[in-house]
């Protein structure tokens, strides 16, 4: 299944309700899962991006509904990348 690595900014409203910060990751895992998606990393993070969120979900078009159902909450705004493992890399780099 397709990884993808979502980074992400909070907005003040979500900075301000810190205290609620375990029920809102527990709802965005809860989206990720309803997707048929697994969360497999997340991270709270210092400098550039707020967190860092890693994800399996089958498809692009699965990982924006999660985004834009998650952004529905207005606490938060992502940038995201597809990720592949080292192995799948040493694969396209000999051509199989």
């Amino acid at each position: 299944m397709p990884l993808f690595i979502i980074l992400g900014k909070l907005s003040d409203k979500a900075i301000e309700k810190m205290r609620e910060a375990k029920q809102r990751d527990q709802k965005t895992e809860q989206i990720i899962h309803s997707a048929g998606g697994t969360l497999l990393s997340h991270y709270y993070t210092f400098g550039r991006y707020d967190f860092v969120t890693i994800v399996e979900l089958s498809s692009a078009e699965v990982l924006a509904r999660v985004v834009v159902e998650i952004a529905k909450c207005g606490t938060v705004s992502t940038e995201t990348m597809t990720a592949i493992l080292p192995e799948q890399m040493y694969a396209m780099a000999k051509g199989t």
